[in-house]
């Protein structure tokens, strides 16, 4: 451990305490030797200005604040000011995480926020060097390797973020998936959300009179909207958005039993479809799910089914099973 993290952890362990603490319990805490405690004490108070100060009756070291007098008595506060490391000061392992963070929202942008982001990674640079460490031999250590990820352009997502962030309404041309057909509209942005790999965004449609989840892709054109902008309560957007499968929803809801082969039964046990989802693990070995699903956008769930082929079955309700049966016997068709 370098200098700075003994500096960091000695500054933990002060700033954190309103009594003093012994000198035991920081050499204990810092695992370090009194003479390395003694070494850090100096150069804090001597090149930092640390009030670091010691009490002999209640024998222990503590932070001295200005103007907040003595401690007096065990138990009591030595007050309620706070003192600072000037600057930036992390811990290693903090700039780590860092660099681990920088490395995800990157590869989540996907070049999206590299501007906004660049000034910041500069920072995280500059922190790195000061302890000798390459950032770009972390940074190799570090891949996200997304999958079926449709691009969006940066002037959009920048403006389509500053309405959501503004709470002001924005104006858009949206393409349908579907047919192809454009629409204009203007929406009150509620979320942006990353949802395998793409961009999505839930706001409240003032065309539709409803709230609406727009894939930003297709979005080709926004502008400062017109409409007075209309705030959904957090939990209410939960409501509306979180009950049903995937990332679309809407107002029916069904529930669909899937039973899962006893080879992948413990692997899919692992893994979470829904929250609401309920499992139950059979005799045989094999899983059954239950989870709530929108019967009238069921696209999603049924892809997530037949990405499982043979090793899964829908057991209920009767027009889903009908609707695999008939992607199965289509896709079948291409092989005879």
């Amino acid at each position: 451990m370098d200098g700075f993290d003994r500096i960091y952890d000695l500054h933990k362990i002060l700033s954190k305490r309103s009594t003093p603490i012994p000198l035991a319990d920081i050499l204990s805490q810092m695992e370090c030797s009194r003479a390395t405690f003694n070494r850090v004490k100096r150069h804090m108070t001597d090149f930092l200005g640390a009030p670091i100060a010691y009490h002999r009756e209640l024998g222990g070291y503590y932070y001295q604040i200005k103007g907040e007098g003595e401690i007096k008595g065990e138990g009591k506060s030595h007050g309620d000011g706070h003192y600072e490391l000037p600057g930036i000061w992390l811990n290693q392992e903090e700039l780590h995480a860092l660099v681990l963070i920088h490395g995800l929202l990157a590869d989540i942008g996907s070049g999206l926020l590299r501007n906004q982001l660049a000034p910041v990674k500069r920072r995280f640079e500059e922190l790195l060097a000061q302890r000798a460490i390459n950032p770009c031999a972390l940074a190799d250590k570090v891949r996200m390797v997304g999958a079926t990820y449709r691009p969006v352009r940066h002037d959009q997502f920048v403006k389509i973020a500053n309405s959501l962030f503004s709470e002001q309404s924005l104006y858009i041309e949206y393409v349908s998936r579907i047919d192809g057909s454009t629409t204009q509209r203007d929406i009150s942005p509620q979320r942006l959300v990353h949802y395998r790999g793409n961009w999505y965004l839930d706001g409240w449609c003032h065309l539709r009179k409803g709230l609406r989840t727009f894939a930003l892709e297709c979005i080709k054109h926004c502008s400062p909207g017109t409409a007075a902008f209309k705030k959904i309560p957090g939990e209410d957007l939960d409501t509306h958005f979180l009950p049903t499968y995937g990332i679309f929803s809407a107002e029916q809801k069904a529930e669909a039993t899937l039973l899962f082969a006893p080879l992948i039964a413990l692997r899919v046990q692992d893994e979470e479809w829904h929250p609401q989802q309920i499992l139950h693990l059979r005799d045989d070995g094999s899983l059954e799910m239950r989870l709530p699903f929108n019967p009238q956008t069921p696209q999603e769930l049924i892809n997530d089914i037949l990405s499982y082929g043979d090793e899964v079955q829908v057991l209920a309700p009767e027009q889903l099973r009908q609707q695999i049966a008939i992607k199965l016997r289509h896709a079948c068709a291409h092989y005879q």
